[in-house]
């Protein structure tokens, strides 16, 4: 196991995102909510005119590939936005470069998919952190509160579909 990456201080957080597709937007957008504090230098996507998109709309170096994207840039957190099968594969890679991971979900789609991704960066000292951004929503709060509170009296299963 490799010793934790120190903190971050002294400059902001620098962000690269793979998968330029739809919920790239919604990272791009949240990281100009942190100006001065994060910021966005690289996008990567395999698709051209995606990846053309990205860049010309954030400013950011463009990659094909994430292999060249982790040895071109110096990000600090690589987010990956891409199709949740790719995520498990992508996130083993980036800790292996000593970068943090943000994954979209799910994380994986197979329980020792997931705990690899869990083990390769508890094993390189990095985080991983996996977007649920949902549990926040006010509807969420308020069913939260109502299970909590026993209102559906004992739950013994919960189906979501998250469209």
């Amino acid at each position: 196991m490799t010793a934790p990456a120190p903190t971050i201080t002294g400059r902001p957080i620098r962000f690269a995102l793979v998968g330029c597709g739809r919920i790239s937007t919604n990272h791009i957008e949240a990281l100009r909510q942190h100006d001065g504090r994060a910021e966005l230098v690289a996008v990567c996507d395999n698709r051209p005119a995606a990846l053309h998109a990205a860049v010309a709309a954030t400013g950011a170096a463009g990659f094909d590939s994430l292999d060249a994207l982790l040895q071109a840039s110096d990000a600090d957190i690589v987010t990956l936005a891409t199709p949740s099968g790719l995520h498990p594969r992508q996130a083993i890679s980036v800790a292996a470069a000593g970068r943090h991971v943000l994954s979209e979900k799910p994380m994986a789609t197979k329980w020792d998919d997931g705990m690899a991704m869990v083990r390769a960066c508890r094993d390189a000292g990095v985080k991983l952190f996996v977007v649920k951004q949902n549990r926040l929503n006010p509807t969420m709060q308020l069913l939260k509160a109502a299970v909590d509170g026993g209102r559906f009296g004992r739950v013994y299963m919960v189906t979501v579909n998250v469209f």
